[in-house]
């Protein structure tokens, strides 16, 4: 009945406004609807949450700005500190103490030294061998990039 209701009202808007639309119901991805690059998409415009990657382009392009950093975003698993690629890049919260058990530099996470892991517990608990998912990523990232420093919020 609440379709009917849905359907009845979005009906009478069009008849008032002289609009014309197209409804359609968001893909479900139990049915194997994901568009192809789902994750990049927009709601708004195409109807399918991602991280609206054209409207950040379009923003960021026009703001005109000089770029001398690049910065990568992995969002993904947690990362294994102490991988013998990854110990000696990833970058180090210089303001927190490791192992004290205070929270240093005020930011309300206790001994954030490689960022917070927001998966798992503060031990990285969660870093399994069906989580090296990220440490993965952040080798291939390393193999690309050389000595630069990766910074990470596990």
């Amino acid at each position: 009945m609440g379709k009917l209701v849905n359907l009845t009202f979005a009906a009478c808007v069009l008849a008032v406004t002289g609009g014309f639309a197209q409804a359609q119901q968001d893909p479900n991805p139990r049915n194997g609807e994901v568009p192809k690059g789902w994750h990049l998409k927009d709601k708004a415009t195409e109807g399918f949450h991602g991280i609206s990657l054209d409207k950040a382009y379009d923003f960021i392009k026009g703001k005109n700005l000089k770029s001398k950093t690049v910065v990568v975003a992995v969002i993904d698993s947690g990362i294994d500190t102490l991988h013998e690629d990854l110990k000696e890049v990833l970058w180090r919260n210089p303001k927190e103490i490791p192992g004290n058990g205070k929270d240093d530099d005020g930011n309300g996470y206790i001994d954030d030294v490689y960022g917070w892991n927001f998966i798992g517990g503060k031990d990285g608990s969660n870093v399994t061998k069906d989580t090296y998912e990220g440490a993965r990523v952040y080798h291939k990232l390393k193999a690309k990039f050389g000595d630069k420093q990766l910074d990470s919020t596990t």
